[in-house]
C-alpha cells in the first residue's frame, strides 16, 4: 500500500493499521482468532501481533521512502514508532493504542494539537451486575512532576453499531486536557458480552457498573470520582441520560443526537419509521446481537397503527423504560446539568422532538443547554471522531460539549492546557 500513496501519508498507514490492532487485538467478530497471514487481502484478519511484527519487519524500508520527500516531523515520527516496534513485537494491544493516539496528535489529527499533558492509555473489562462482560478504554492524563491533582471523569457509552475506537480521538484529546474519559462497549455490541436491548434496564445497571469501576480504580488513575459526567452520541446519548437519571454520581450529562421519548423517535404522529428501524435493525445483526424483543416491539408497534383496538400497553411500557423523559423528575430532582444537542435535518431522532426534551427536563428543574446543529442524524458530531474534523465545514458541538463539562465538572479549576485546543480554530479550551 505504502507503494501507491504519497510519502507523506505513510505515517498515516502506520496509524490506522496500529489502531485497528488496538481495536480488534483478536480479530473483526466476537470470538475470532487469528494466528498468521496467507494472503495479502487477509491482512484486515491479522491478529495484532502479527500485524506488528509485520510493521517491525518493514519499517526501515518505510523510513527510507519517507526520508526523501516527506517533512522532518514525519521522520521524525516513523523514527519513533519504529524505535517503539523495535523494541518489543509482543506489544499488547494497549501499547498499540497509545502509539497510535499519540502520532495522531503529532500530526494534528483533526481536532487534536501537539502538548497539554502526556496520557496513559488502558484497555479494561468492567463486570456488571449480571456478570455481563463489558470492553473498555480509558484514556488518563498524568500528573507534573510534585503535582497532586485529581482529574474529572467523563464516561462516553458507544453509539449504535460503532466500535471500541469511536471515541478515541476525542478521549486523547481531552485526556491531555486533563480528563479521565473512559469508554465502554454498551452489552450486545462486538466483543461486549450480552444482547442489545436498547437502552433497557440492564443497561441502565451496565452504566451503574462503569461508575462502579472508576470508584474502585479511583486513586490509581487520580480520578476525581465526585466530578463524573457522561457523554455520548445517538445511542450513546440515550444511555448517558438514563445513566444520569439513575445514578446520582453522574453530576452532568450530554446527548448529542439523542432521544428523550422512545415512542415518538421511532413512531412520530403515528407513523412508523420503517426505514430507520431497518438500518438499525441489519447494523445490530451484523456487529451485534439484538434482543429477539426488539422486533417483537416493533411488530406490536406497526400493528398498533393498523389496528387502533391492538393492546400497546407491553409496548408502551417498553418504550418507558427507555426513555429519558420518563425520569424527569429523577434527574432534574437533583438539578442535573443536562447539554441537548440535535440536528435540524436528522430524520430519526427530530429537533422538535429536542424542543421537546428540553422543555420537559426544563419544567422538571434540570439546568438544560439546547443546541440544534446542521446536519443530519449524527453529522455535526461524527466528522471529529473520524478524524476529519479540519477537512468539513466546523460546527461547535464538541467545542461546547467540552465548555459543558469544564463548567460542571472543573469550574474553579484552572483551564486546560493550551495543547487541547478547538478543532475549528486553534484557540485554547476555556
Amino acid at each position: 500500500a505504502t507503494d501507491r500513496m504519497p510519502s507523506t501519508l505513510q505515517p498515516l498507514l502506520l496509524f490506522a493499521s496500529l489502531a485497528f490492532a488496538a481495536a480488534f487485538p483478536d480479530g473483526l467478530w466476537t470470538g475470532a482468532s487469528y494466528d498468521g497471514i496467507e494472503a495479502a487481502e487477509e491482512a484486515v484478519a491479522l491478529h495484532q501481533v502479527e500485524v506488528l511484527k509485520q510493521f517491525a519487519n518493514s519499517v526501515e524500508e518505510v523510513k527510507e521512502r519517507v526520508q526523501k520527500t516527506a517533512p522532518g516531523w514525519a521522520l521524525g515520527i516513523v523514527s519513533a514508532v519504529a524505535g517503539f516496534l523495535d523494541e518489543t513485537v509482543q506489544v499488547p494491544a494497549v501499547k498499540a493504542h497509545a502509539a497510535a493516539m499519540s502520532l495522531a496528535q503529532a500530526v494534528s489529527l483533526s481536532d487534536l494539537r501537539p502538548g497539554g499533558r502526556p496520557v496513559r492509555w488502558e484497555h479494561l473489562t468492567v463486570v456488571s451486575g449480571d456478570g455481563t462482560r463489558l470492553r473498555a478504554t480509558v484514556a488518563i492524563p498524568q500528573q507534573r512532576g510534585g503535582e497532586r491533582a485529581s482529574f474529572p471523569v467523563v464516561v462516553m457509552p458507544n453509539s449504535w453499531a460503532l466500535c471500541v475506537l469511536e471515541y478515541t480521538l476525542k478521549q486523547q484529546e481531552w485526556a491531555a486536557a486533563g480528563y479521565v474519559v473512559l469508554h465502554y462497549q454498551a452489552r450486545g455490541w462486538f466483543n461486549s458480552e450480552g444482547l442489545i436491548e436498547v437502552a433497557g434496564p440492564a443497561d441502565v445497571a451496565d452504566a451503574s457498573a462503569v461508575l462502579d469501576e472508576v470508584g474502585k480504580r479511583a486513586a490509581e488513575w487520580r480520578a476525581d470520582a465526585e466530578a463524573i459526567g457522561m457523554v455520548g452520541v445517538s445511542y450513546g446519548g440515550g444511555l448517558a441520560l438514563l445513566g444520569a437519571a439513575h445514578d446520582a454520581r453522574v453530576k452532568c450529562a450530554a446527548s448529542l443526537s439523542g432521544w428523550g421519548n422512545l415512542t415518538r423517535a421511532l413512531a412520530g404522529q403515528a407513523a412508523p419509521n420503517q426505514v430507520w428501524f431497518d438500518i438499525l435493525m441489519s447494523t445490530s445483526i451484523l456487529v451485534g446481537r439484538p434482543d429477539p424483543q426488539i422486533h417483537a416491539m416493533w411488530e406490536s408497534l406497526v400493528s398498533a397503527v393498523v389496528d387502533p383496538a391492538a393492546n400497546v400497553d407491553p409496548l408502551l411500557a417498553w418504550a418507558e423504560e427507555r426513555s429519558p423523559e420518563a425520569f424527569a423528575a429523577k434527574m432534574c430532582g437533583r438539578r442535573l446539568p443536562v447539554l441537548v444537542s440535535n440536528n435540524a435535518q436528522d430524520e430519526l431522532f427530530v429537533s422538535d422532538a429536542a424542543l421537546m426534551l428540553r422543555q420537559t427536563l426544563h419544567g422538571a428543574g434540570c439546568r438544560v443547554q439546547l443546541l440544534i446543529n446542521q446536519g443530519v442524524h449524527a453529522m455535526a458530531e461524527l466528522p471529529s471522531l473520524a478524524g476529519i474534523g479540519g477537512l468539513v465545514a466546523h460546527q461547535p458541538v464538541w467545542d461546547e460539549t467540552l465548555r459543558f463539562m469544564q463548567a460542571h465538572l472543573r469550574p474553579s479549576k484552572e483551564p486546560p492546557p493550551a495543547g487541547a485546543q478547538q478543532g475549528g480554530g486553534g484557540d485554547p479550551h476555556p
